[in-house]
């Protein structure tokens, strides 16, 4: 079962800014993790999901393209398999997405989490 959802946004200066993390109390990412994240999508600068397995994490990120650099990620059991996930993250990323206007999509960070949740309850 997934352990946490984060939702960040790529800065030239500081490298991932976490906005929301869900829930809150998740362990924080290390700094070299946040770089993997970076790497994973550097190369194409498109949208789209990638995963890793390293270092005792597993996660699956959604990376909304270079216009805008932001960047969700679901933290997973290193037992779990990414793909399981892939179709309702990558579905509820969009939404987040949308909803970045006057801060809408901080509301919409846990309920996507749950829908995460109970998609992993019925696979």
């Amino acid at each position: 079962m997934p352990t946490g959802l984060i939702f960040a946004k790529y800065n030239v200066r500081s490298g991932l800014e976490i906005k929301v993390k869900f829930p809150e109390d998740i362990s924080e990412l290390s700094d070299k993790t946040l770089m993997h994240v970076i790497n994973l999508h550097g190369f194409t600068k498109e949208a789209g999901i990638a995963s890793l397995n390293i270092e005792a994490i597993n996660f699956i990120t959604y990376y909304s393209g270079s216009d805008t650099d932001y960047f969700l990620i679901l933290i997973l059991n290193t037992h779990e398999d990414p793909d399981d996930y892939e179709e309702v993250f990558e579905k509820g990323s969009k939404e987040i997405l949308k909803n970045l206007e006057d801060n809408k999509y901080i509301k919409l960070i846990p309920t996507l989490y749950k829908q995460i949740l109970e998609s992993s309850l019925t696979e």
